[in-house]
């Protein structure tokens, strides 16, 4: 604890050297994003002067072929978010709809200054490279499967979070009623809370680092599961490389972690493809998946992509197809 700790201040005192360096401000497209007030600076459609409308329509057709038996199905699901900007006061309301209709997520934002900000309500989680949107995801499918895996992945849970961001550096600290590393842990938070621990620093223009902690109790008094999460990725232009880490320790005194790899290119405005490697490792079980993703923007707003994946679980063989077709504005 007392390394994760020291690796944290260390990367303070690193984000904020440069960005005094550099004269970093959030304003800038290529700084982090990790705390930052995403609200006043995301696109989307102008609902008056002070809210913003955008979201996406996700249609899939899948095949998951898992030994001898063949399932083919379809998905479809869409999000519509509203995005409210009272400075100082922000906020945003997220709507899904698929097989359970839900509120994804409602929070209001208080912003002491440009970099310093106060969120509170149900948001989303922030340790892990994959996007918790269709169209913030290098493929069709987030990175991790197979009977190994146990990362819970991004969710949306109720909280409060202090968050600073000056672009070259962001940092958060927030206190949740859970996070999804115990199953069935409940959203009372006599049943435990969570704490997570997130800083991330843009050493240049397309290369940034985060390193996450979280520590969820459980009901019990020796109910604690954590998780540690980093990553790198390098975007130097049309190219994107990423490598991310995962360390977990869960309740049952079982560990377990992962690994992911990924390589994204955009050969042109039309057509781009990712290349993807995930290992997840639970005590005796293990998973190996390689994606191939083909990425086809018809129009600045409609894509059309294609995923090829291959698992091996512990020998077991799991081949899935997907063609999506998303709409996103």
């Amino acid at each position: 604890m007392k390394k994760l700790i020291s690796l944290f201040i260390s990367l303070a005192f690193a984000g904020s050297t440069f960005a005094q360096m550099s004269g970093y401000s959030t304003s800038q497209s290529n700084g982090t994003t990790l705390g930052a007030n995403e609200t006043l600076t995301a696109d989307g459609i102008a609902l008056g002067n002070a809210v913003k409308l955008r979201g996406y329509v996700d249609f899939r057709l899948q095949r998951n072929d898992h030994g001898s038996v063949a399932k083919d199905s379809s998905e479809a699901k869409a999000d519509i978010d509203f995005l409210i900007d009272l400075s100082p006061v922000t906020a945003e309301l997220h709507l899904k709809a698929d097989d359970h209709d839900q509120l994804e997520q409602v929070f209001g934002r208080y912003s002491f200054n440009q970099d310093f900000h106060l969120t509170f309500g149900k948001q989303v989680t922030v340790l892990g490279f994959d996007g918790d949107e269709s169209p913030d995801l290098y493929a069709v499918t987030g990175a991790y499967g197979g009977t190994a895996n146990k990362n819970p992945g991004k969710n949306y849970f109720d909280g409060i979070r202090l968050n600073y961001n000056n672009g070259m550096f962001g940092l958060i600290l927030g206190l949740h009623d859970e996070y999804g590393l115990h199953s069935g842990s409940g959203d009372d938070l006599d049943n435990g809370i969570a704490i997570d621990l997130a800083a991330s620093v843009m050493f240049m223009p397309g290369l940034e680092a985060r390193l996450g902690f979280v520590n969820e109790n459980g009901a019990g008094s020796d109910d604690d599961a954590q998780q540690v999460n980093a990553w790198i990725a390098w975007n130097p232009n049309d190219l994107t490389l990423a490598l991310e880490i995962d360390s977990f320790d869960f309740a049952d005194n079982t560990e377990a972690w992962d690994l992911m790899l990924l390589a994204n290119y955009q050969f042109s405005d039309f057509f781009g493809a990712t290349l993807r490697y995930a290992h997840s490792d639970y005590e005796a079980l293990e998973s190996d998946r390689i994606t191939l993703a083909l990425l086809f923007s018809i129009t600045e707003n409609f894509d059309v992509n294609l995923e090829y994946s291959h698992t091996d679980n512990d020998g077991s063989d799991e081949n899935e197809f997907y063609l999506q077709a998303l709409l996103h504005y």
